[in-house]
């Protein structure tokens, strides 16, 4: 009988065994692998897009007289595109701007990136006005802006670190022209320049 049982107390542990195993893949899964470590992607949010002249000019045109000649479009202010203040040109900037790239659905220019500085001269040509008028030449450029999330995998892969901040960026400059007086839809590249030029 002594032996019976001694048989019968083996075949449990043996049985038992094999369920504590199965429990340990279980233990290890409380810390996934959430990321392949270095790896480094953003987030943005809050996008907001203005029209921003960068170039003006003004000039006033007599009854009758036409205008047909070259302009050179003073700078009156520039952009520039980056992260936060001082990483305009750092990795950080690549990335988030990138991102940024992708969720507005058009191409922003690089971090460290800078509209023109220089006068931008082009040949303009407005027909004669029946009455005295005011225009003002401009070269502009859309400015886009936000927050983002700036995420990096640390080692091992199972968290990763966050920074928070504001990104901006702009896209190619165009050039128009503002007539003083008329009637533009608020915010748009005509009424801002018109604004800013002093009608």
């Amino acid at each position: 009988m002594k032996v019976r049982r001694g048989i019968r107390i083996a075949t449990v542990l043996a049985l038992a065994a094999p369920a504590l195993v199965a429990i340990a893949p279980g233990t290890a899964s409380a810390y996934p692998q959430v990321c392949k470590a270095g790896t480094k992607w953003a987030t943005v949010s809050g996008t907001k897009v203005s029209n921003a002249p960068t170039h003006m000019e003004g000039i006033s045109l007599a009854p009758g007289v036409g205008f047909n000649r070259q302009v050179a479009l003073r700078v009156d202010r520039t952009y520039s595109a980056g992260v936060d203040i001082y990483t305009e040109a750092s990795a950080k900037a690549g990335v988030v701007i990138a991102k940024a790239s992708v969720t507005v659905g058009a191409k922003l220019m690089a971090g460290g990136s800078r509209t023109t500085s220089k006068t931008v001269t082009d040949t303009w040509t407005i027909a004669a006005p029946n009455r005295q008028r005011r225009y003002i030449l401009w070269s502009g450029t859309r400015v886009y802006g936000g927050q983002y999330s700036y995420h990096v995998c640390k080692p091992g892969g199972r968290s990763y670190t966050t920074e928070n901040g504001k990104w901006r960026s702009f896209r190619t400059q165009w050039q128009g022209s503002s007539l003083c007086g008329a009637a533009y839809k608020r915010g748009t590249m005509e009424y801002n320049a018109a604004v800013l030029g002093g009608c």
